[in-house]
Parts: structure tokens; C-alpha cells; sequence
């Protein structure tokens, strides 16, 4: 199953392990609402991996 429930899920476990927030109040957004809160949680959890990326490679080179 890769359809739209499969989708939905994700997005569900992906708002509530980040943000911390109940299915009930994850369903309850409309479903443009759901999709921004995914892409800016996505945004920055990005961010903060290209950051801890570029610390390591820092570090990496130092003596």
C-alpha cells in the first residue's frame, strides 16, 4: 500500500515526532496546512543536519 494513506501516515508520525502533537490535532488541519507544517519541519530539520555537517567537516580538519 503507497497510496494516499501510506502518505498520510508519514506525514502524520512526521508531525508528531518532531513537533510533538497528538493525531487528533495533526488530523484537524486542513490538508494544505498539514503538507506546509511537513515541508517547514523538512526545511529545517535539513538545515540543522547541513549545519552539523559542516561542524564535523570543521572539526574533521582541525588539529
Amino acid at each position: 500500500m503507497l497510496g494516499g494513506g501510506h502518505r498520510l501516515r508519514e506525514e502524520i508520525f512526521y508531525l508528531a515526532y518532531h513537533l510533538h502533537w497528538s493525531w487528533s490535532e495533526i488530523m484537524n488541519l486542513e490538508i494544505e496546512e498539514r503538507k506546509a507544517y511537513v515541508r517547514m519541519v523538512a526545511e529545517r530539520v535539513e538545515a540543522e543536519n547541513r549545519a552539523l555537517e559542516a561542524l564535523q567537516e570543521r572539526r574533521g580538519r582541525s588539529p
